[in-house]
């Protein structure tokens, strides 16, 4: 008879959880390494919201083009590889202005210290990109 309460008590206490602590206090990994404020992390997750939205239709449409391109490419198809390879260019152009557009963004809402550790911490990210792939032997 008290599993049922409890379990809906406890259910209850996890959804609130969920609820609470989403998105609304930007990533959180650079709102802890930076030290951000509650304002700057309401201010950066509305900027990376901004920017993921603006970033999901070039980045659907690239990797598109992309799978279209491997597919020419494994057909042998000049014509499609030329053509394609001329407008993937564009799309990336694209996403790295939505992307420069985001980071001269979360650059005025930081302060100098917290630039300086953005900085440090954007070293370390790329640092880091690509390193789970780069060791796997298969």
């Amino acid at each position: 008879m008290y599993i049922k309460p409890l379990s809906l008590i406890f259910s209850c206490i996890v959804c609130s959880l969920l609820i609470f602590s989403s998105s609304a206090y930007a990533d959180k990994p650079l709102k802890s390494a930076l030290g951000l404020d509650t304002e700057q992390a309401a201010k950066m997750a509305a900027i990376q919201k901004e920017a993921r939205d603006a970033m999901r239709n070039p980045r659907g449409d690239l990797h598109r083009k992309q799978r279209e391109l491997r597919r020419a490419k494994t057909a042998n198809d000049s014509a499609a590889i030329a053509k394609l390879e001329k407008e993937i260019p564009p799309l990336q152009e694209k996403m790295k202005h939505v992307h420069d557009k985001e980071e001269q963004e979360i650059r005025a809402v930081l302060t100098p210290e917290q630039t300086s550790k953005y900085e440090q911490w954007l070293q370390e990210r790329d640092a880091m990109a690509g390193s789970s792939r780069d060791v796997k032997d298969y």
